[in-house]
């Protein structure tokens, strides 16, 4: 059969050949015939019965018969009408065209046979008649070109039909081929049948099998139970002998050291007695010993100008004994320049020479007294030649002792000039450094006399005494009722955008409230610039809570730097800005509502150094009788003390304060350690806030009490302890053992604690299961895998594409967690 989109096709092709090839419809000369005879007028009843009175021609018919061509007319507007509605409607199937053509054709067959034979007369008045012949002859042409076109027609329905013939046998052989899958399909159905049934025999064998079994070990154990307890019957007996003898040899031995105790007691108190009168002649030998410093200074001081005369004295010797040296040293210079004038005499030549000429010249003159008899006055004159050698060998031997010993005496001059040079600069180094002294020794001498002249009541803590004169009466516009945190947010969000220009997500408000049910130490992390450190400030301004920000900076390393340090010289403790801050909670003017200390910037040094005492504090349950945790400034107790200070020493933290640290990860920064995570609500802002239009909203009539908010963290537990529940056996159900097999992390008893706090208050602020379980897991349980690259990509790849499927219950998106291990599979990527 022909489909639908065929038949269409067909039908337009139809169409379109009809509307070319026919220029001229019959029914615009119909409508011009129409137009001629209103021309004319109506025609009189009497002229057309009068024509249709006369007599027809041959071929004519009588007046009461349709003339043959009124029935050629008739009959090609019938097979025009059918060949419309078969090019026109909506094709009826090949059948239906086929007859349709078939009748077409008989009827332009008839109408051709019609127009061969003779025409009858027209007569000259009968227009109607030629009108109508020549609207016939229109029609054979139409109804030829219809038959053209429906020949076209069936020759494509021919080949449609090969085509559909063709389909038809591959669609008979494809039905065969599935037949025949079905029949193998079947057989192997049965087959697993067979297979399915032998399997759930041997299942049901196995299964008796393990209960009789079963029935076996438990009767084992039921007899090694039945022996175990007598055992333990016979141990307890035993032991309870046992006990009974070492109860008696401990009381003995308790009445033994009770008396004991006694005399140790009886000891201890000639023991004060006895420190008492240590401590009385202590006082003594203070005292004694403040007028022996005072004796000591002065001695000193006398003992410093002694020696500065005695080094006076000693520098005069020694200028004259230099006056002394430089006339010796005058003397030896002429004595030099004596001998010096003997050396030229002899040419400069060393004694050694002279001697061995001198030699030569005895030789020579034996020769020659040889050689002639030697003149009397030469002899003489020789004997005196040699008197006078004899002569100059002694003088040179005095003279060469004479400068061995001034050379010797000139180098001890030329020390000894050099020792009085250095001497010079000592004398006026010691004259500056007495001078020094002396200045510092009246300094000193000052402090001592206003230390010993500070009135007796004064405190070592000027800031805490005079806090407690500052904020001694309580605010008594304090609000213990709040909103509702489900409205309580979204006004809180749009006063924080309409007062301070500050945009954050109601997403992260909430959470941030769920972190002040949950902990009191908070890490706000983030990329410089997003309102980190405004937060908390703006939502004190918003409750009307005090906030204090207090700088962190990079060379604390110990808790002193946090708190400061006692001068005991001064009698005074240093009291840094967050000690301060401590202790301005605690006054009766705050203790009632929320305080948030700052600590900005708290990653550039290490937290786990300076901020070790407070992390230990946080981690601690209040001691039995209320007290708060505290943190130590001093090993002893100092009078007079602040009234907050706990024992004198000791400097609690308040119920109504949190610790909130921002933090940057530069260069310049340091990071967390897991003791510091594990303590701490951690809130991540995100790197663009984005804006909005803020509605307008009325602040708050008065502060916002600490009771209230607790209040509502309460209430929120109350209604919301079932999901909590949820989240808790989520987390500690598939996706915990997941973590500890492939990664060796987990959420300990912190988190849990720490779920039972913050995912009611989630929730009742307008936030979902979902959100809160995400939140904890991201922050608490996810950012252990930081910076262990020993864990393959392909686990964490594995827990990525899985935690949707294991998020189902929430019914919402884990957002933040997926983020943080595409973090991690980035990190990975890029090692």
């Amino acid at each position: 059969m022909v489909s639908r989109a065929g038949r269409h096709r067909g039908a337009r092709a139809h169409r379109a050949s009809l509307k070319n090839t026919t220029p001229t419809t019959p029914f615009s000369r119909r409508s011009r015939m129409a137009k001629k005879r209103k021309g004319r007028g109506p025609t009189p009843p009497n002229a057309r019965r009068h024509g249709a009175s006369k007599p027809a021609t041959s071929g004519g018919t009588s007046s009461g018969r349709p003339s043959a061509q009124e029935k050629i007319l008739a009959e090609l507007r019938a097979r025009r009408e059918e060949a419309i509605a078969i090019g026109g409607g909506d094709m009826a199937p090949a059948v239906s065209e086929e007859k349709a053509a078939a009748g077409v054709e008989e009827s332009v067959t008839a109408a051709a046979d019609q127009a061969s034979r003779p025409s009858p007369p027209v007569r000259s008045d009968d227009s109607e008649s030629a009108e109508a012949w020549r609207e016939a002859g229109e029609y054979l042409t139409i109804y030829k070109r219809a038959a053209e076109v429906l020949e076209r027609m069936r020759q494509d329905l021919a080949e449609k039909d090969a085509q559909l013939n063709d389909r038809l046998d591959t669609a008979k052989i494809e039905i065969a081929d599935a037949q025949e899958e079905r029949e193998r399909l079947r057989r192997r159905s049965a087959e697993l049948d067979a297979r399915e049934q032998s399997l759930l025999e041997a299942e049901a064998e196995l299964f008796s099998r393990q209960e009789r079994e079963k029935e076996t070990v438990l009767a084992e154990a039921r007899d090694a139970l039945a022996g175990m307890r007598q055992e333990a019957e016979k141990r307890q007996r035993e032991l309870a002998e046992e006990h009974e003898r070492t109860r008696a040899v401990l009381h003995a031995d308790l009445d033994a050291r009770r008396d004991q105790l006694a005399e140790q007691e009886a000891e201890l108190a000639r023991e004060r007695g006895r420190l008492r009168t240590l401590q009385v002649r202590l006082t003594a030998d203070q005292e004694d010993l403040q007028d022996a410093r005072e004796l000591l200074s002065e001695r000193v001081e006398r003992a410093v100008q002694a020696a500065v005369e005695r080094t006076e004295r000693q520098c005069e010797q020694l200028e004259q004994r230099c006056l002394m040296l430089r006339e010796h040293a005058e003397q030896l210079e002429k004595q030099l320049r004596d001998h010096d004038r003997l050396d030229r005499a002899f040419g400069n030549r060393t004694p050694e020479e002279v001697l061995t000429e001198l030699d030569l010249l005895r030789k020579g003159n034996a020769e020659l007294r040889q050689q002639r008899a030697i003149p009397e006055d030469t002899l003489e004159r020789l004997a005196a030649l040699q008197a006078a050698e004899q002569i100059w060998r002694e003088d040179r031997a005095v003279l060469v002792a004479d400068n061995e010993r001034l050379q010797r005496r000139l180098s001890g001059h030329e020390v000894a000039a050099v020792e009085l040079e250095r001497l010079k600069v000592t004398k006026q180094d010691l004259e500056a450094s007495l001078n020094s002294y002396r200045a510092h020794l009246e300094e000193l001498r000052r402090d001592i006399e206003g230390l010993t002249e500070r009135k007796e009541g004064e405190s070592p803590f000027p800031e805490c005494q005079a806090m407690d004169r500052r904020h001694l009466e309580p605010r008594d516009d304090v609000r213990h009722q709040m909103p509702p945190l489900s409205q309580f947010v979204p006004w809180l969000r749009d006063y924080m955008a309409q007062q301070y220009g500050m945009f954050y997500a109601e997403n992260d408000l909430i959470m941030f409230l769920g972190g002040l049910a949950a902990s009191r130490l908070h890490l706000f992390q983030g990329i410089s610039g997003i309102g980190k450190t405004q937060l908390p400030i703006v939502f004190g301004k918003a409750i009307k809570a005090e906030t204090v920000v207090v700088p962190v900076s990079a060379d604390w390393r110990t808790p002193q730097d946090l708190v400061g340090y006692f001068n005991a010289f001064e009698r005074r403790f240093y009291e840094s800005p967050f000690t301060q801050a401590l202790y301005k909670a605690g006054c009766p003017e705050f203790a009632d509502r929320p305080f948030f200390v700052v600590l900005d910037e708290m990653n550039l040094s290490h937290p786990e150094q300076y901020f070790s005492e407070v992390l230990y504090q946080l981690g601690q349950k209040r001691r039995p009788d209320g007290a708060p945790p505290s943190l130590e400034l001093m090993t002893t107790e100092v009078r007079p003390a602040p009234l907050r200070l706990v024992d004198g020493r000791k400097l609690a933290i308040p119920p109504n304060v949190w610790f909130i640290g921002t933090a940057n990860h530069d260069e310049t920064t340091v990071s967390f350690a897991d003791k510091t995570y594990d303590r701490a609500h951690v809130l991540e802002l995100p790197a663009r806030p984005e804006r909005f239009q803020p509605s307008l909203v009325e602040p708050q009539p008065g502060p916002v009490s600490l009771q209230a908010l607790e209040k509502a963290f309460s209430d929120a537990r109350h209604a919301h302890a079932e999901s909590a529940g949820e989240v808790k056996t989520f987390m500690d159900g598939e996706l915990r053992d997941r973590l500890l097999r492939d990664f060796r992390i987990s959420s300990g008893s912190r988190t849990m604690t720490y779920l039972d706090a913050f995912v009611p208050v989630v929730l009742a602020a307008g936030g979902t299961t979902g959100d809160a379980a995400d939140h904890a897991l991201a922050t608490r349980v996810l950012r252990k895998l930081r910076g262990r690259f020993e864990i393959p990509m392909r686990l964490i790849e594995g827990l990525r594409e899985d935690l949707p499927r294991l998020w189902e219950p929430f019914k919402t998106a884990p957002h933040r967690s997926l983020e943080r291990l595409d973090e991690e599979i980035h990190l990975r990527g890029g090692v």
